[in-house]
């Protein structure tokens, strides 16, 4: 009789144990509503991240520009050079950055944080992550290894000295014809001093350049056409960072499509039908007129 008892409570434990269990269905609508949620949390953990990497890409502008001015204090008020070449041998940093290169540039953090290379290297304190905006997750190709490039910065062609002169740089594309000459049409800003129009809160000297087109270390700006030379980046889902003259930074967000580059590749282009207004906001902080 005990063994009976004992049995049937066994099987009264077991019957409401299977009891208690998720049926298949459950389990189904159990998942369903973990997708449902996941998916309405995503967008929003997205954009935190979004903004998360635009702080920290101000944050990486802002050290530059402290950087330069510490630069600025110790050479009599002069930017670094920052010449409109990749082959230059030294200037405020050095590399060849054009994403489908497979140059050792892409890699070599030497040209940022090597005095004989990179002038703006011993103010930095050889931080090299600081030149690249952490929202930049293109990859590139190094001796058949996918590859983080090491730079996104870019300076702008209006600003910093030519290299072995104490002399401001030409901007030689202000004009479009990169003939242009320094203060002969346009302002051209070899010390921070000279940035009076339209003045260091309205001047950008650094942006994030679209990986399809960094190549160099300076940025070209033509402000006779409505037209980009080269391209700026829009890693901020549609914007870009800058930093400016003052030392501020800022991430400006595109309103006209057109700015966004797409493809493979870029290469300049025009906007006469209607003007691109992002181009308008670029120039007006790139230089001014010479009066």
């Amino acid at each position: 009789m005990k063994r009976q008892t004992r049995q049937s409570d066994c099987f009264s434990r077991c019957n409401r144990g299977f009891r208690s269990a998720f049926t298949l269905i459950e389990l189904l609508v159990v998942i369903a509503i973990i997708a449902i949620l996941a998916a309405m949390l995503l967008p929003s953990l997205g954009k935190a991240k979004q903004k998360a990497q635009g702080v920290q890409c101000m944050n990486n502008g802002k050290q530059m520009m402290i950087a330069m001015h510490l630069y600025n204090g110790d050479n009599a008020d002069w930017y670094p050079p920052n010449e409109d070449s990749s082959s230059a041998t030294y200037g405020w940093v050095r590399g060849k950055m054009n994403w489908d290169s497979g140059s050792p540039d892409l890699t070599n953090i030497l040209n940022l944080v090597d005095p004989t290379k990179a002038l703006l290297a011993p103010y930095t304190g050889k931080n090299y992550q600081i030149y690249r905006c952490p929202a930049d997750n293109v990859l590139s190709t190094f001796l058949s290894l996918k590859v983080t490039r090491v730079r996104s910065f870019a300076m702008s062609q209006a600003v910093g000295c030519q290299v072995g002169r104490l002399k401001a740089v030409n901007g030689p594309w202000l004009d479009g014809t990169h003939e242009h000459l320094a203060n002969q049409t346009w302002s051209c800003y070899g010390k921070a001093s000279d940035m009076v129009r339209p003045g260091p809160s309205k001047t950008w000297v650094l942006l994030d350049e679209d990986y399809r087109s960094i190549n160099d270390a300076a940025f070209a700006v033509t402000m006779v056409e409505n037209k980009l030379l080269d391209g700026p980046a829009s890693y901020h889902g549609g914007a870009c960072g800058f930093a400016f003259g003052d030392g501020h930074s800022e991430i400006k967000r595109w309103k006209d499509s057109r700015t966004i580059t797409t493809g493979q590749s870029f290469s300049a282009q025009t906007f006469s039908n209607p003007l691109n207004q992002d181009v308008l906001w670029l120039q007006e902080r790139t230089s001014a007129r010479v009066q």
